[in-house]
């Protein structure tokens, strides 16, 4: 093994060497050969009742109170409910332990979790639900809209009955009336069968991309090492007192700021974001700078690996001197300079080729296991996966073919519809592996969709406005931030580190899915005819999301646009940027510069993280570098107490903020 795959397996390690399992020729097993038993009723029950409960708390924290628990992963309120559970659970098991749960139901409990609240994120289904009517509720005879595109809208997708959007947007009615349940049904279903669709390409996806990721590249998914810890029975986790310390000095912060909140009196800790614009160059060159100290960004980034650390310090602040250098010299006439976004695309194909390129032979060999041969037998290793890879196989090109023929009945070109459900996967694939890989808990990629690259090679002009009507609805993912595909792997990985049957987990995530969107959309419509959708009782994004994406569509459709070829050429760059960083990645093992930090320096919340991000990477080196990496292993758990610490702090002020309806500390953003 490399020095790289050294560095980064090491928390993996520690957990195997922590689970106390007998060991066998120097290497300890993780589980004992029998499978868990995870998927059952009572975890079900469980996730049926908390579900509901926990959209609600998204709701009214992402559309009321204007602060995000989906941007991050792992999520807080995910790991907040889990906590409460396992404490609970803790209580049975002193009174009659066979009652209790096991480690494979609570992890069973955070995966279906994460599911539902993915799906009812700020990004996707507040999102969707906020486009639906707007077309139709806010058309005026000044924008034209009823001329524009009115005639183009899909009218499976949308809802265009006003007498049903009246009480969506002036509150005060009831989603149970028989027109609002008309009207709704087959758009939600319409909905749930185009999301039901892309998570079984996700599955199939990640079934062919599984065993490579992570028993052939040996990827350590930092992401779930906090949920695992916490499950896992044999690992002291919570008798750790390194873990103690941080859990004390994030949930002491969070506690002190949560009381300075309440009490002006009392100081405050500036850990949360401070915006700062100087007026006098250099520095007003930079524009605005962002301050935060977020404990929990530190925890979760400290489990990253040292050179990614690394890389995205330092081509984050390359492209910030870029920028500031346009300014200086008076680049005027290029706004948009150094077209960061447009780099991200050209390097995001980049390590989609790269990523063929690495895992050929395993590639190779599951396409000859889908096509029919005679006398050629099953890769062994198949029996393990979620699904038979002749199956993920065929799933993963019938379902492109659905999802076409689904964007192609709402509105698209067929080569449009085609090209769309390729260029979709291009972002989710990527932000996969920035999960499994590094652990980064935030990914905000808006200007990746693919309706920005192909308004910036084909021009919106080329396009027409039957395409980029259909294009502006049918968007799915706002800002890639939450999304179901690295959660799908992660969950895999789950199964894997905890001995659960594979076909199980897939099951439950299927479950999951479904009836994780039919209750996001049952609560946020349940609530927008409680108190209306424009009543003001929401924040600016109940109706942002809609505002911006037509508005772009009448300019789009007003001022149509040829190719944006400085756009194009900035891709190409970044693409052969990040094709010159994978051949030195590959050639000098040892170069400090990954081709996973080019990518994730453009992440648009980046400029939020620089200093954690900076302390991190200080700890880490020094650690490493003078202490080794036994240290290392040992101060892990100090810093999963300072993510745990500030989530169930963070988390139990937001719980008090809708329960006492007034405004409370908010530990992120």
């Amino acid at each position: 093994m490399t020095a790289e795959a050294k560095t980064t397996c090491l928390y993996a390690k520690y957990l195997l060497q922590s689970t106390g399992h007998p060991t066998n020729r120097g290497k300890t097993t993780l589980t004992s050969p029998q499978r868990q038993r995870a998927l059952t009723w009572r975890v079900l029950s469980i996730f049926a009742i908390t579900a509901p409960i926990n959209c609600y708390f998204l709701i009214q924290m992402e559309l009321v109170r204007y602060t995000f628990p989906t941007w991050v992963v792992p999520l807080s309120n995910v790991i907040f409910i889990l906590t409460a559970v396992m404490i609970i659970n803790a209580i049975i098991r002193l009174l009659k332990s066979s009652f209790a749960l096991r480690q494979g139901e609570l992890l069973l409990l955070y995966v279906t979790l994460s599911f539902a609240t993915t799906l009812a994120g700020c990004d996707v289904l507040q999102a969707i639900l906020s486009v639906l009517g707007h077309g139709y509720w806010f058309a005026t005879e000044e924008n034209e809209w009823r001329t524009l595109f009115w005639h183009h809208l899909p009218q499976w997708l949308t809802v265009s009955d006003r007498d049903a959007l009246r009480g969506y947007y002036q509150g005060e009615s009831s989603l149970y009336l028989p027109l609002h349940l008309r009207t709704w049904l087959p758009v939600v279903g319409a909905w749930l069968l185009l999301f039901a669709v892309i998570a079984f390409i996700f599955l199939c996806l990640n079934t062919i991309l599984r065993r490579q990721w992570t028993h052939r590249e040996r990827l350590t998914f930092p992401v779930i090492q906090l949920p695992f810890a916490m499950t896992n029975p044999t690992s002291g986790f919570f008798r750790n007192k390194r873990m103690w310390i941080g859990f004390a000095i994030a949930a002491g912060i969070s506690l002190f700021n949560g009381l300075s909140h309440l009490y002006p009196v009392l100081p405050n800790i500036p850990v949360t974001r401070r915006f700062f614009r100087f007026h006098d160059p250099p520095f007003s060159y930079y524009g605005t700078i962002i301050t935060a100290f977020y404990p929990f960004a530190i925890g979760i980034m400290f489990l990253m690996p040292l050179d990614v650390l690394f890389s995205t310090t330092f081509f984050y602040f390359l492209y910030r001197n870029e920028v500031a250098l346009s300014r200086a010299i008076g680049w005027s006439s290029i706004p948009r300079f150094p077209y960061l976004n447009e780099q991200t695309v050209g390097a995001f194909v980049g390590l989609c080729l790269f990523f063929a390129w690495t895992g050929k032979r395993h590639f190779k060999a599951i396409l000859q296991s889908a096509l029919p041969s005679r006398g050629r037998e099953p890769p062994p290793e198949q029996h393990d996966e979620p699904m038979p890879y002749r199956v993920a196989v065929w799933g993963f090109v019938i379902g492109i073919l659905l999802f076409a023929f689904l964007l192609y009945k709402a509105g698209m070109e067929p080569w449009l519809a085609l090209t769309f459900a390729v260029l979709f996967l291009i972002t989710p694939l990527v932000t996969t592996r920035i999960r499994a890989e590094s652990g980064i808990f935030v990914h905000a990629y808006h200007h990746q969709a693919p309706r920005y690259i192909l308004s910036t090679v084909l021009g919106t002009h080329r396009l027409g406005a039957q395409n980029l009507t259909a294009l502006s609805v049918c968007f799915f993912n706002r800002d890639y931030r939450p999304q179901q595909m690295p959660h799908q792997l992660e969950a895999f990985k789950i199964a894997e580190l905890a001995n659960i049957n594979q076909r199980r987990m897939l099951l439950t995530i299927v479950i999951a899915t479904i009836f994780g969107g039919l209750v996001a959309f049952w609560v946020q419509l349940h609530l927008y005819y409680q108190f209306g959708a424009d009543s003001g009782y929401y924040g600016p994004w109940a109706l942002g999301y809609g505002r911006q994406y037509f508005q772009r569509l009448t300019n789009w459709i007003t001022y149509p646009l040829g190719t944006d070829w400085l756009g194009v050429i900035f891709m190409g760059i970044g693409f052969t940027v990040m094709m010159i960083l994978t051949y030195l990645r590959v050639k000098f093992f040892w170069l400090p510069l990954h081709p996973l930090g080019y990518v994730m320096a453009s992440n648009q919340e980046m400029s939020d993280l620089w200093i954690p991000l900076l302390i991190a990477l200080t700890l880490k080196w020094i650690i490493l570098r003078h202490g080794g990496i036994q240290s290392y292993r040992r101060v892990i758990p100090f810093f999963l107490g300072l993510v745990l610490g500030d989530y169930l702090m963070g988390s139990t002020w937001s719980l008090l903020n809708i329960l006492l309806n007034t405004t409370m500390y908010q530990f992120y953003p």
